[in-house]
């Protein structure tokens, strides 16, 4: 017996798979309310977290793997004005073209916060196995 791709993904407008990605949480904060364990992120919010991750991510952070990363948090350190704005941007498009390949479409939206010395940053992109687009924000601040 066989199975065609059609019997797996039955409509395209839905979640192919449920259980699809799996991933820690960040903080380590959620526990599983029966086994008193770390809960896993699934699907979407796995994702997400992947996405924030590669960006927070400086080079030679992971082991056996050190190209992994970008350049973001060391442009924070940088005068803000709208040449380091538009570094960060490029920065996080290039990171998750090359490191991302789940997602799509990357929109990227940066709000210069200069009293704060931080910036806002929102990302718009596509699952591919979702047909809506997600959206994360979130603040980039240095801490020196």
């Amino acid at each position: 017996m066989s199975r065609a791709l059609s019997d797996i993904n039955p409509s395209p407008d839905k979640v192919a798979m449920k259980g699809l990605y799996r991933d820690f949480p960040m903080f380590f904060k959620t526990v599983h309310p029966t086994k008193k364990d770390i809960a896993a992120v699934k699907d979407l919010d796995a994702v997400k977290h992947s996405v924030k991750n590669l960006i927070l991510t400086n080079f030679n952070e992971r082991p056996f793997h050190p190209e992994i990363g970008s350049n973001v948090t060391a442009l924070l350190f940088e005068p803000a004005d709208n040449f380091t704005s538009m570094a960060i941007k490029e920065e996080i498009l290039y990171v998750l073209k090359k490191f991302e390949p789940r997602t799509n479409g990357h929109t990227v939206e940066i709000i210069d916060n200069s009293d704060r010395n931080a910036y806002e940053i929102t990302i718009g992109f596509n699952v591919i196995f979702s047909p809506k687009r997600e959206e994360i924000s979130f603040y980039l601040q240095r801490l020196r």
